[in-house]
Order: structure tokens, then sequence, then C-alpha cells
């Protein structure tokens, strides 16, 4: 039982070393207002006085305190360092190893000394732990004391000391794995106590908290029942137990009063004012109960405890090796820049094993910038936007000049149709735009691990965005000037008689098909086309064919019998369906264009680019060197990952042990 709290001593003074780590140890974590009688009761427990004692925080820094139980060889350990047999207690500092203090008023101040250096000497605090070890024939425990809860900053303190000391408490007791020992003094109202406040907070259903009742020997005689109320459980909701102990005084600790007399002056006021339930309580009984409690905390959380090294293991080695020194400089680059490619096409096309289920992203969002937020726009564009009535009669006159329109102004109907294409021109160049700026976000989506070896190398990552980049721009230019050029090729080259359009005109239910002109087509001439017998509906459909095209070719001798607005009519139907027929073959072209001539040879020519732009400069330069200057900073990170993950391993090895008790 006993090696079983010893091996999770070991788990501490591994993690404790690197400082700040996110493995969450079980361990007994000490919370308590100032002047609560949380010294006294570690001191006790230890059966040494040797914790800084004064007016506001004492308490600057968390105080792994490792109670153990010697065996021989620690002995034997011990005698070889300060050549002292007759030694039954020593200490050692985890930051001071082969050092050793059987003088525990040195023990305290080493702690002060120790607590200046890491917080400073003007009253902070600090996240960074204090390792001490006590060696002990009584128990094997391990506890976190930390600062005492206050509330009003004292001299020198900052402003905020009371925040500061409760982001410290709470990163330790928030932690599934902590026990909670709120220590609460029996002279107060327990439900105004700051520690059993916190301790509600982190531990709801007081799961994992146990409660120490200090200066039991202050209250009034008069509220003994009400004490004793406490003691048995019925004012403190907690699983783990309540256990009322009586300290040293401060005029005890003057005195010099020894803790053996302590324990038994402490015995002597429980069995005579508590006399039904003085077993259950005092600083021996505490001890044991603590040990019980760590013992079956830690066989409990340990299945948890290991797999979370095991992840961090795996975490820490996938981090290490993305910021590794490489082996062979050109093997490294080399191989970078095909992963990086890989990954940036993967991702584009689909081929990613981690597919994401929150955001659409790579080539999915690629396609619905084309085929959907292009599409919707174009299609939302009026045929006859900004094209009134009065302006279409004003065109006709102006582009007949000084001789009759005839029925069908074709120069009108030119002006009309270029005017309105140039709406398709402006959101067919954006979407462009917007493929390209999502194709550089894309490269931000790539694996993770080589977008963090790119950070690490900002040369390299210069030089691969900045040839993406200029692909990009490239591709960009002569697609915008591709796409206009076709669009201003159906501007200025009409084709009326187109058979597509024709029957988009058959189809269309505008004004074309208004009952004067319907009757006008069927008074110009009723036959029916040959070789369609019994099919009056296509005769129908072709007979309108052929004046539509009679009409559009000016064929007739209308004008003067069909009044001008039925010629405006007629124009902005015109207009109307031939932007219509246009803007299918665009919204069809555009988006295969922007695959074809842009996303398609990106993919394609990028590692080719890579190797001739990035790769094959660095050669001729013989630049590798350069190009592997590290950002600052990521030395300190590859160390502090090798550490952490010697750490882990270390621990994993420890854990080891632990499995023959679980």
């Amino acid at each position: 039982m006993e090696s079983l709290i010893q091996i999770i001593n070991k788990l501490q003074d591994v993690f404790a070393v690197i400082g700040e780590h996110k493995i969450d140890l079980p361990q007994i974590v000490v919370v308590g207002s100032q002047s609560s009688g949380k010294s006294s009761v570690l001191e006790s427990l230890v059966g040494r006085s040797f914790l800084p004692r004064g007016t506001g925080i004492v308490t600057r820094a968390p105080l792994i305190l490792q109670m153990i139980r010697y065996s021989n060889t620690d002995l034997e350990d011990m005698i070889k360092l300060t050549n002292k047999h007759n030694i039954k207690c020593w200490a050692s500092f985890l930051h001071k190893p082969g050092t050793v203090y059987d003088n525990f008023d040195e023990v305290r101040y080493e702690i002060e000394n120790r607590t200046d250096v890491l917080a400073g000497a003007n009253k902070g605090i600090t996240h960074d732990p204090i390792v001490l070890k006590v060696f002990t024939l009584s128990y094997d425990l391990t506890f976190v004391d930390l600062p005492g809860i206050t509330k009003v900053p004292v001299g020198d303190q900052p402003e905020d000391i009371d925040e500061q000391i409760q982001d410290l408490i709470l990163k330790y007791v928030q932690q599934p794995n902590s026990i909670i020992l709120a220590v609460v003094t029996a002279n107060t109202d327990p439900s105004t106590s700051e520690s059993l406040k916190i301790a509600r907070k982190m531990d709801p259903e007081g799961a994992r908290t146990i409660a120490v009742v200090t200066k039991l020997d202050l209250i009034d005689k008069g509220t003994i029942q009400d004490t004793t109320e406490l003691l048995c459980g019925h004012k403190i909701p907690v699983k783990l137990g309540i256990i009322g102990v009586v300290n040293r005084s401060q005029k005890d600790i003057n005195d010099n009063k020894s803790m053996k007399e302590t324990l038994k002056s402490e015995k002597d006021f429980l069995r005579m004012n508590y006399p039904d339930i003085y077993k259950k309580h005092g600083n021996k009984v505490l001890a044991k109960r603590l040990q019980d409690i760590l013992v079956k905390h830690i066989k409990k959380t340990y299945p948890i405890l290991h797999k979370n090294l095991q992840d961090t293991k795996i975490r820490l080695e996938n981090e290490l090796k993305t910021i590794q020194t490489p082996d062979s400089k050109v093997s490294f680059i080399l191989s970078l820049l095909k992963n990086i490619n890989k990954s940036y096409c993967d991702t584009i096309l689909g081929n990613r094993t981690d597919v994401s289920d929150k955001i659409i992203m790579g080539g999915a969002r690629i396609s619905q910038i084309i085929n959907e937020e292009y599409l919707e726009k174009v299609n939302k564009i009026d045929p006859l936007f900004d094209l009134t009535d009065e302006q279409i009669g004003i065109i006709l006159l102006n582009t007949a000049g000084i001789t009759n329109s005839s029925f069908v102004n074709e120069k009108a109907l030119e002006n009309m149709v270029c005017r309105q294409l140039n709406n398709l021109i402006e959101p067919s160049m954006s979407s462009v735009e917007f493929v390209r700026v999502e194709m550089l976000k894309i490269f931000d989506s790539i694996d993770e691990n080589l977008l963090e070896t790119l950070k690490r190398f900002p040369r390299i990552n210069s030089d691969v965005r900045n040839v993406l980049h200029k692909m990009l721009d490239e591709k960009l230019t002569d697609l915008k000037e591709f796409i206009k050029s076709y669009i201003e090729t159906h501007q200025t080259c009409l084709n009326t008689t187109n058979p597509n359009f024709l029957f988009q005109l058959v189809r269309s239910s505008t004004e074309m098909q208004d009952s004067n002109i319907t009757a006008f087509m069927s008074n110009t001439n009723k036959t029916k086309v040959a070789g369609n017998d019994g099919d009056e509906e296509e005769d129908e459909k072709q007979l309108k064919i052929q004046h539509f095209k009679q009409m559009l070719s000016g064929l007739n001798d209308l004008d003067g019998t069909i009044e001008t607005s039925k010629q405006v009519k007629i124009h902005k139907c015109l207009t109307q369906c031939y932007f219509d027929f246009i803007r299918e073959i665009i919204r069809d072209f555009v988006p295969k264009r922007i695959h074809h001539k842009m996303v398609k040879l990106v993919l394609n020519d990028f590692e080719h680019e890579l190797d001739e732009k990035v790769f094959s400069s660095y050669v001729i330069n013989q630049s590798f060197n350069e190009v592997l200057i590290e950002e600052e900073g990521i030395v300190e990170d590859r160390e502090r990952v090798e550490q952490m993950l010697f750490a882990v391993n270390k621990a994993l090895k420890n854990m080891l042990e632990i499995q023959c008790f679980t």
C-alpha cells in the first residue's frame, strides 16, 4: 500500500521538474482560508514544525509535500550523504538533490528562500511548485499545500491577489483526479467557509471532498452540541468524511510544545468534550483516513491516468516529428514539398482521411462558389435591368436615323443586347476572384503538421506560398481576359437565326405571344408545312418559326400598320429572350472554364512549380542551411517537447509498478 503512494510521488517529481503540464495526477489538495489552521494540520501530520508562519500570505507557491515512510535503503542512502546515524526524520527538496535536512528550521528557511526565487520578494504568487520530501516512520501521504484564500491585499501585494489565488487553487481542485481537503474552522459558520465554497463549485456532489474542522478548542462551551452535529456530517455535505482536529496554539508554538505532547492533549480534549465520537477524530485518524482515501483513489483513477499518459505520449511524438532536426536537409525539403503538394491536392479533390464534419472546405467550397453562389447571382440578374420602355423607344428612333425603321430594328436589338449582356461580366469576373481567394485559403487547411513545419521555417513557408500566389495570379489574369472576351463575342455577334434561340422564342410566354402579333402571323401565312400530316402541334411550331424568321430578317412591310408601342414590346421581348439564351450559355461555360483553366491546371502544375521554383533554386544557390533557419522560439519548443516526452515515458514506466496493486 505504501509503495503505491510513493509511485505517485515519483510521477509528481517527474512533472514538477517541467512545470506546466496537463497530466491530472491523483493527489490531495489542501484548501483553506488564511489563519484557518491549514499549516498546523500539515505539521501535525508530519510531526515536525517546518512551514513558514507570519501575517498575510505566507504560502505563495504550491508546496507538494510528500511524506515517505522510509525503507532501510532510504536510511542507508541518507547516512552516506550525512554520515549521521541517529537521524529518525529528515527532508530533502527536489530542486536541491543530494542535500539532506534534519533540522526542520532550515527546511522552513529553504521554503521561504525558494518561494522568493520563484515568486519574487514582493508578496506575489507563482504557479511553479516546490517539492518537499519528508522521510518519516509515520505515513505514506502526499499533499499539495496552496496559498490561503484571501479577499484583501496587504502591503505591496497585487490588487488582484485574491483572483490570482483563486486561479491557482482552481487549477488544482478542478482536476477530476484530485482529492479536496477543505479546512474549516469550528468557530465560524460552515456556510460562509471559502474552502467549502470552492469545493462545492468544483465537486458539487462532494464525491472527492473531505473536510477537516480545526480550532475545536476555541469554540464556546455552549456550542459543543452544534459542533457535534457538524462533526457528524449533518451540516457539510461531503462524502469522504468530516474529521475534527486540535492543533498547537500560538502559545504552544512559542513554548516549543512537542508534537507528541500535542497529540496527547488533542486526544484528552476530544475524549472529554466529544465522548461519543472522539475515536473518529484527531490527527492520527485523519492521517489514516487520508491514506486510505488516497490509495483507493489511485487505484480508481489508474486506468484514466494511464490512458491520459498514453495519449499525451502519442501527441508529443507527433509534435516532435514536426519540429525535429532533419538528418538530411536535401531529402527533408524534397519530401516536405512533395507532401505539401499531395495534401493540397487531396484537400481540393476530397481525398483527405481527416474529413471535417463542421465546415464545407477544400474542393467542396470551390464547387459551392462556382455552382451555387455564381449561378444564383447570375440567375437573379433581370434581363431588362435599367432598360425602360421609354429608353427602348428612344434607341429604336436613334438607330433608325433618317430612315423609317423596319418592324425589327437589328441595330437597336444589337445595341440593347450588348448593353444587357454587360451585366453578366461582373459576376463572372467575381467568381474567378472568389475561387482564387478560396484556393489560397485552402492552403491553410492542409495537413496541420505540414503547416506547423512551414511555420517553423519562415523562408520555405514564404517561398512555397509565393509559388502558389504567382500561379493563381497568372491563371486569374488569363482566365478573366478569356471569359470577358467570350461574353463580348456574344455582345457583338448576334445570331438571331440560331435554332436554340428560335425555340426559346417559341417557348416563351412573353409579349411575343400577344393577340396582336398572333393575329398578324395568322393573316400573313396560313399554309401548313408539308410532310407533317396529322401533327398540327408540330406544324404550328414550324409555322411560328417561319414567321419569326421573316420578322427578324426585316422581310415585312408592317411598320406602317403596327403602332410604335407594339414595336417597343417586340424589341423588349427579343432582348429578354436573347439575354436568357446567352445567359444559359455563359452560366454553363464559366464554371467549366474556371475548373479547367484554374483549378485543374494549378493541381497539375503545383508539384512541378515547387520543384522548379523552390527546390531547384535551393540546389543551384546551395542555400539549404539558410532556408532551414528556424523561427525564433522553435529550439525552446523542441526542448520543451523532448523534456515532456521524456517525463511521460518515465511516468509510464513507473505506472507499470502500479498494475500489481490495481
